[in-house]
């Protein structure tokens, strides 16, 4: 999962990285709202870990930024004091939780777990989508095209569903590789990654005809693309 962390005090913010990391999240780090703003132009986050206090931008104006454009994804706000006035500004303005500096390691771990743990039963709950020909069934783990079922592998079938469940969004290689293997991988998972997709794209037939392109951006990642109205 990519955490975006935005923080502009480079000791704080290395430190609440390697926390991140140790805990198993893949951490994008930013001194600055200009320079997040910019990097999730090109690929969003799962989750944005954002402090209030920028040197550019203020917090408030980056988070209305990403409620604009990711309305769903996850956000922490750090703030530097106590006051009741920025905490109830941080959470109407969309953020979902808030932590006050200095952030405990263990507090903030747990407070992007049960965020995520949130965030995935939320999604769960949705058991059907469609896009272009197809009809996704999460609950039963089918694709159909143009009506009829579609046989695929188990493997094949997870990085579907993770490209689906995040259509439109650039999803990193790295990304992708930690969802369906685990933090544990190696170059046979990557090749075996690259088989998968080239699979999926042979038997779901994806391309404009179908409504739905599998876009392969080099040395970044994959980006599922909805080509309806």
């Amino acid at each position: 999962m990519l955490v975006y962390l935005i923080e502009d005090d480079r000791l704080q913010s290395a430190h609440l990285g390697a926390v991140l990391s140790r805990a198993g999240y893949i951490v994008e780090r930013y001194a600055d709202g200009a320079d997040a703003l910019r990097a999730m132009r090109r690929v969003a986050p799962d989750l944005v870990v954002l402090d209030r206090k920028l040197p550019d931008i203020d917090g408030i104006e980056v988070l209305a930024w990403i409620r604009r454009n990711y309305a769903d994804t996850p956000v922490i706000m750090l703030t530097s004091a106590m006051l009741e006035c920025d905490i109830v500004a941080a959470l109407e303005a969309g953020a979902d939780d808030h932590l006050i500096k200095p952030v405990k390691d263990a507090e903030l771990v747990a407070r992007i777990n049960a965020l995520v743990r949130r965030t995935r039963r939320q999604a769960a709950r949705k058991e059907a989508q469609s896009l272009g020909a197809y009809t996704f069934n999460y609950e039963e783990r089918r694709v159909l095209m143009n009506g009829q079922a579609v046989s695929l592998t188990p493997k094949e079938y997870e990085i579907l569903e993770l490209l689906v469940r995040n259509v439109g969004r650039l999803m990193p290689r790295e990304a992708v590789l930690n969802q369906i293997w685990g933090k544990v991988h190696d170059l046979a998972h990557s090749r075996s990654l690259d088989t998968h997709i080239y699979r999926l794209r042979q038997k779901l037939h994806l391309g404009p005809q179908s409504g739905v392109s599998l876009r392969v951006v080099y040395s970044h990642g994959y980006r599922l693309e909805c080509h309806e109205g």
